[in-house]
């Protein structure tokens, strides 16, 4: 997901470091159902919560989160309400029944197994591009939300916005027989979603399918629009672009990472940032340019969501949460 910051904040990566360190993240505690917060991006302890690769900024917030089965709730409460009217004569009215269900979530949550995803967060401070590997909206508001409130007064961030619209752009691309829409550093791929007008849209997906036929022109005609489409970019990245602009699916060609892979840990993490973030690089700003080039860099405010109840202890393939474990290329 991709997004501008406002040229106030952070004016350097020791800023940024400074600000999460006041949000780092702890383990949920045993009545816990939810911890979100800021580790390492190397994964050591201890470690810097940012660091400083190739000029990139690169920082990870973990978000971990302790389910109940509903049914394991409803069976204990009840229990409990059984034992009220057989102890009493009365039944639990609608109140004691919420508070019921309260103590029998806050009794079964230490047996609850944790679950700890990760966002990687990367800063490209020339450009002031935040760029995160969130496969969800809701993750990546998770993280926004952190950063609204760890960076203070100055912080202003914005859903990167292009002249022209990712579908309008696709939908071009696609309606040219003769290919020539379609900027050189790109191709079209195999995977595509058209999605029709209406209360209930048609939708046609294709998958390992040729895009650049009559069948699909047709659709294009008829008033489908596309919400996905699987591009190439300079024969070294696949990726999927949606119609919000996201990149999922992100494939970098393969040996890309090799030098990485045969080093050691750190010189790995290193040579990982460098050559992700490097690639990325090109192809973001072909893509902007391909879009009709930013709507306005400078108009940047403060889009951040409400504010996620979290404690502070505690918003390309495509880039998904990375696993708690999880030691590969950090995009």
């Amino acid at each position: 997901m991709l997004y501008r910051l406002s040229p106030e904040w952070p004016a350097s990566a020791a800023q940024w470091e400074e600000a999460l360190a006041t949000e780092p993240f702890v383990e949920c505690s045993a009545t816990q159902q939810k911890s979100t917060g800021w580790v390492p991006p190397r994964a050591q302890a201890h470690g810097a919560l940012v660091e400083t690769v190739d000029g990139q900024w690169i920082a990870r917030f973990a978000i971990e989160t302790k389910a109940v089965p509903a049914d394991a709730v409803r069976a204990k409460t009840q229990k409990a309400a059984e034992e009220i009217e057989k102890t009493t004569g009365r039944k639990p009215g609608k109140k004691e029944l919420r508070d019921l269900k309260d103590d029998a979530l806050i009794a079964l949550l230490p047996q609850a197994f944790p679950r700890r995803s990760q966002v990687t967060v990367w800063i490209a401070p020339t450009q002031r591009w935040l760029v995160m590997d969130a496969g969800a909206q809701g993750k990546a508001d998770e993280v926004i939300t952190s950063l609204v409130r760890v960076a203070g007064k100055g912080f202003g961030v914005g859903l990167l916005q292009t002249a022209t619209s990712p579908q309008a752009a696709m939908a071009a691309w696609l309606a040219d027989p003769q290919g020539d829409a379609l900027p050189h550093a790109f191709n079209i791929e195999r995977e595509c979603e058209l999605k029709g007008s209406g209360d209930e849209p048609a939708v046609v997906k294709f998958s390992r399918h040729p895009l650049q036929t009559d069948e699909v022109r047709q659709h294009i005609a008829e008033g489908k629009l596309p919400t996905k489409l699987a591009l190439g970019w300079a024969g070294r990245v696949g990726f999927l672009l949606t119609q919000a602009l996201q990149l999922k699916k992100i494939a970098f060609q393969e040996g890309v990472f090799e030098e990485g892979a045969t080093s050691k840990d750190d010189d790995r993490f290193d040579a990982d940032v460098a050559l992700s973030t490097g690639e990325l690089s090109g192809l973001i700003a072909d893509l902007i340019d391909a879009l009709g080039g930013e709507a306005d860099p400078t108009a940047v405010t403060d889009q951040a969501p409400t504010a996620v109840a979290a404690s502070s202890a505690q918003r390309a393939p495509a880039p998904a949460a990375v696993g708690a474990d999880d030691d590969g290329p950090p995009f």
